[in-house]
């Protein structure tokens, strides 16, 4: 359209230049009036059609990881807005709400944890709206599986391919731009990857204890060996702790059978605060590590923060007989 525009103001200046001999006074005003608006009209429609085009696209997400990440590939070409912003709040436990309802339904895209984590906002998702599902995304997760997929690093390399796919389709003049945070981001990803490997040369099946299964992909790319998991799903689940799995958990602890007790702060079951002041007692090394990203850090940031609290309870703890 912008080059019919160009066009026609051509045509009229050459039109005009050729008759101005015969009718100077009649044909040049008028022709110029007409090149000038219509230059205007052109450089209108080309200022509107570019700013639609560079208007960013409005991403949702439940948890404040999952647009951390999509923020850093999408950069001034995607805006995102968090559905949980109070720091301890559990997804699962998260009611929907009217306010939250019509955020999802103004989105251009969502971006869903799944794996029943947040999954009561899928029945709040218009069909017109793109639904990033990262439990569906990469197809293998069953019931009983850890939900938490932001600490799988590879599945959230996968999703950030997956957003910058999908931004440049929306945003093609960005593409470049977009490529370049994506490389930079799977290169920092990739460096977490490598100190994993380095972790399971290491230390591969060293005994460790969790609280709830919050961070046990990342413990799982370490190559270390959780003894309680059974323990730590009832605690998720809140469908009751068995009274064998409480005995086991215990003796790993009192005869130091494990190298350390990772810890979600935000559940607050009265049986992990047992736990959690045996294992003091006992001298084992307690690492904290909740589901929502910590203030001011990237995702990043987060995985290296905690894999230096792994590495440094690995190096200085030794089990004893």
């Amino acid at each position: 359209m912008g080059g019919f525009f160009l066009f026609l103001i051509c045509y009229l200046i050459t039109y005009a230049l050729k008759h101005i001999k015969s009718h100077p006074l009649r044909v040049w005003p008028h022709y110029c009036r007409v090149a000038l608006l219509l230059t205007c009209s052109w450089l209108t429609f080309d200022g509107l059609s570019h700013s639609a085009s560079a208007r960013p696209q409005a991403l949702v997400c439940v948890e404040h990881v999952w647009c951390d990440i999509a923020q850093q590939i999408g950069g001034n070409a995607l805006h995102t807005t968090v559905l949980i912003t109070a720091s301890g709040l559990d997804p699962h436990h998260l009611r929907p709400t009217p306010s939250l309802a019509r955020t999802l339904s103004q989105a251009d895209a969502v971006l869903l944890n799944g794996a029943t984590y947040d999954d009561w906002a899928l029945s709040l998702i218009p069909q017109n709206v793109h639904l990033f599902n990262m439990a569906q995304q990469e197809g293998n997760w069953r019931p009983g599986d850890d939900p938490h997929l932001f600490f799988d690093p590879k599945i959230v390399r996968h999703a950030a391919f997956n957003i910058a796919q999908w931004l440049i389709t929306k945003d093609p003049d960005h593409a470049t731009e977009i490529k370049g945070r994506l490389d930079q981001f799977t290169e920092q990803t990739q460096k977490i990857l490598i100190r994993l490997d380095h972790l399971k040369a290491h230390f591969q099946g060293t005994t460790i204890a969790i609280t709830e299964p919050a961070g046990e992909r990342l413990l799982s790319y370490a190559g270390l060996t959780i003894v309680d998991r059974p323990w730590a799903l009832a605690v998720m689940n809140e469908n009751g702790i068995s009274a064998r799995d409480t005995a086991s958990l215990e003796e790993n602890i009192t005869q130091h059978k494990i190298r350390f007790l990772l810890v979600n702060p935000t559940v607050m079951a009265p049986e992990v605060e047992t736990i959690k002041t045996l294992a003091n007692a006992h001298h084992i090394p307690t690492i904290e590590l909740g589901e929502n990203l910590p203030t001011g850090q990237s995702w990043q940031g987060w995985m290296n923060h905690t894999l230096d609290d792994i590495e440094h309870a690995l190096n200085r703890t030794a089990l004893t007989p």
